[in-house]
């Protein structure tokens, strides 16, 4: 049987674990818009969408310090009664900071995809994503506020009324969240199969977007938090969960920044490669290169129709130039013209 100690505290943990996962979060949106600036572009919507899910998330991590002051991650035997009341007061409010951060979060992704993807499939689907996200954000919310009648007996039990089941609540609410999490993370990878390009290209792309897909690990993990919940002493059994939910929405602010980095990245590797200059002389090779001929007339007879094909292969803009974060510009095109030629100088189109 596990020895229970009224003393054991995980607060410096929390704390640490807090300020980590901002400092991160920050600094992931703060590369996005140099990612940005280095392509001399404006930011776009999804850019601006991702500076504001900033500022509540900001919030929730006050939100969790003051938590962890008035004794989150310490026994609640230990407490006085006035710093349980003052934690579940807290708890309330955390809970709609949280989902709006989260909320925010996902519809900067989704116009991400829209400025990427511009077609009526990823639209489509991007509006009913948004729709379901921000519907479950309004949900969450009126669920967390009127959990209890009347709603001051959420955090002072000692008033007659009564309250959902909290834990169900939160079991209930996680559910749909890691839902369209996997959905919205997966939502580009059947247009980008769809591309004409090679499967080492369409992969490389897929695996941009799928890079941000740790955000769905964090989720699950915080699910699991939840069963551990026990309304009799929420200090204790509900200082983890808070914790995990400080660091699903940094990882989700990191998932939505990542695919924008990609100029950053490749100025870095550039520094360090060392075989930038080869690859600069063979893109130039190439556009030299616009076309060439194959004539297979030297064991024709001389009156017989000669057949000939050009092969033009379009080279795209250097990846520098581009708007793109995502490398969709750089698929090549061959394109194949056939054309049949008599010997009475008359030309014949395929």
């Amino acid at each position: 049987m596990t020895t229970i100690n009224a003393q054991d505290s995980y607060q410096g943990s929390y704390r640490a674990g807090t300020i980590a996962m901002t400092v991160l979060g920050v600094v992931f949106v703060i590369l996005r818009f140099l990612a940005r600036w280095k392509k001399s572009l404006k930011p776009g919507l999804d850019d601006y969408m991702i500076m504001a899910a900033l500022i509540p998330f900001i919030t929730l991590v006050g939100l969790m310090l003051a938590l962890t002051n008035y004794g989150m991650g310490l026994r609640s035997e230990i407490l006085p009664m006035e710093n349980i009341m003052m934690i579940a007061k807290l708890l309330v409010v955390f809970e709609c900071i949280y989902v709006t951060t989260i909320g925010v979060t996902k519809v900067s992704i989704l116009l991400m995809y829209c400025r990427i993807f511009p077609t009526k499939e990823i639209r489509t689907a991007s509006m009913i994503l948004g729709g379901i996200s921000l519907a479950w954000v309004i949900a969450i919310i009126f669920v967390s506020i009127f959990q209890c009648t009347p709603i001051a007996r959420a955090w002072d039990t000692r008033i007659p009324g009564t309250c959902i089941d909290l834990k169900g609540s939160f079991i209930g609410n996680a559910v749909p969240n890691v839902v369209t999490d996997i959905l919205i993370l997966s939502l580009p990878v059947r247009v980008v199969w769809g591309l004409h390009a090679s499967l080492t290209h369409r992969l490389s792309v897929i695996g941009i977007f799928l890079l941000g897909s740790f955000v769905i690990f964090t989720s699950i993990y915080r699910f699991t938090t939840l069963f551990d919940f026990n309304p009799a002493d929420i200090a204790w059994t509900l200082g983890k969960s808070c914790t995990w939910c400080v660091v699903e929405c940094s990882t989700g602010i990191i998932s939505a920044c990542m695919p924008t980095l990609r100029p950053l990245f490749m100025m870095i590797s550039s520094k360090f490669s060392s075989q930038s200059g080869t690859q600069r002389t063979r893109t130039t090779d190439v556009e030299n290169s616009k076309g060439y001929e194959l004539d297979n007339s030297a064991l024709r007879p001389a009156d017989e129709p000669r057949n000939k094909t050009k092969t033009h292969l379009d080279v795209s803009h250097a990846d520098d130039s581009s708007g793109d974060e995502v490398p969709l510009n750089s698929i090549r095109v061959q394109r194949d013209m056939t054309w049949q030629e008599s010997s009475g100088n008359s030309f014949r189109f395929k």
